[in-house]
C-alpha cells in the first residue's frame, strides 16, 4: 500500500490565495515617511510609501523600507543595497537585486508580459535575502539565483515556462512554495547545500533537475509531473526524503546519471508509470530505500 504524503489541497493556491487584494488604499503618512513618485531613485535610508504607480524604482541605499500600498512599478526595478524591505507592491517588469544583503520582498506580485524574454526576477551576488507570500507570473524564465547564498523563499507561487534556476548558489531554502509550468520546474547547476521542503511542482518536468550539484536536500515535496520527478546528472550526496512523485506515461520517478552516494529514503514513487529509480552512467553507492507500494 502506498504511504502517500500528498499535500496538494493544502498547497494549491498557497501563494496567490494568501495574497492581499493589492487594491490601493487611502494614504495616511507617518511623520517619518516620504512619498515616492515618477521614476524614483532612493539614495538615503528611510521609510518610503507609494501614492500612485511608479515609472521605475532604483534603490541604492541601505536601511530602506518601502510600502507599496498595492501600487505598481511599471518599469524596471533594481536594488543594490542592504537591509531593504519592500511590501505590498506589483513589479510589472520583474526586478534585479545585485550585490545586496538582507533584502526582503513580501505580500507582493511579480508579473511579466507576452514577448518579454528577459530574466524576470534575478538575485546576483547577494546573500541572506527573503521572499515571502509573493506570486510570480512570467512568460519566459521566472526566478534566477546567481552566486547567491542563504536566501529563502516561503509561501510563494512561481508560474513560468522555466520556473526557477539556481547557478553557483548555495545554502538557499524554498519552503511551502508552488512551482507551476508546462516545461521546466527547478534547475540547479553547480549549486550545493540547498533545501527544498514541502513544495508542490506541477507541470511538464522534470520537477527537479540537478547538474553538478551536491549535498542538496529535498524533503516532503510533491511532484505531479509528465517526465521524471528528479533528474540527477553528475550530482553526489544529495538527500531525497519522503517526497511524493506522480508521473505521466513513460516516465521514471528518479533518474541518476553519473551520480554517487545519494540517499533516496521513504519516497512515495507508487504512481510512477515506469521504473521508480533508474541508475546509469556508472552511478555507484546510492542508497535506495523507498516506501512500499
Amino acid at each position: 500500500m502506498s504511504t502517500r504524503l500528498t499535500r496538494r489541497e493544502t498547497l494549491r493556491g498557497l501563494g496567490l490565495a494568501a495574497l492581499p487584494a493589492l487594491t490601493p488604499g487611502v494614504l495616511q503618512l507617518r511623520t517619518d515617511e516620504e512619498v515616492l513618485s515618477g521614476c524614483a531613485s532612493v539614495t538615503e535610508p528611510g521609510n518610503y510609501v507609494l501614492d500612485g504607480n511608479l515609472d521605475c524604482l532604483e534603490v541604492l541605499a541601505d536601511d530602506v523600507r518601502i510600502d507599496g500600498r498595492g501600487y505598481a512599478v511599471v518599469g524596471e526595478t533594481t536594488i543594490s543595497g542592504s537591509r531593504v524591505s519592500i511590501a505590498d507592491i506589483v513589479l510589472t517588469k520583474g526586478g534585479r537585486i545585485t550585490d545586496s544583503s538582507r533584502v526582503s520582498i513580501a505580500d507582493s506580485r511579480v508579473v511579466g508580459y507576452s514577448g518579454d524574454e528577459r530574466l524576470q526576477f534575478v538575485f546576483t551576488d547577494s546573500d541572506r535575502c527573503e521572499v515571502v507570500n509573493t506570486s510570480f507570473f512570467t512568460w519566459e524564465r521566472c526566478v534566477v539565483l546567481r552566486r547567491t547564498t542563504r536566501t529563502r523563499f516561503e509561501s510563494c507561487t512561481l508560474t513560468s515556462p522555466v520556473v526557477l534556476t539556481l547557478a553557483d548558489s548555495h545554502r538557499n531554502e524554498f519552503v511551502d512554495c508552488e512551482f507551476l509550468t508546462e516545461d521546466f520546474q527547478v534547475r540547479l547547476v553547480r549549486s550545493n547545500r540547498n533545501l527544498f521542503r514541502r513544495n508542490l511542482a506541477d507541470g511538464g518536468g522534470p520537477a527537479f533537475q540537478l547538474r553538478d550539484s551536491h549535498r542538496n536536500r529535498f524533503v516532503e515535496n510533491e511532484a505531479n509531473i509528465l517526465i521524471a520527478g528528479f533528474e540527477l546528472v553528475g550530482s553526489d550526496r544529495n538527500a531525497l526524503q519522503r517526497n511524493v512523485v506522480t508521473t505521466g506515461l513513460l516516465a521514471h520517478g528518479v533518474t541518476l546519471d553519473d551520480s554517487h552516494r545519494n540517499r533516496l529514503v521513504q519516497n512515495d514513487l507508487c504512481d510512477v508509470s515506469q521504473q521508480p529509480v533508474v541508475e546509469s552512467g556508472g552511478s555507484t553507492g546510492n542508497t535506495v530505500r523507498n516506501a512500499r507500494c
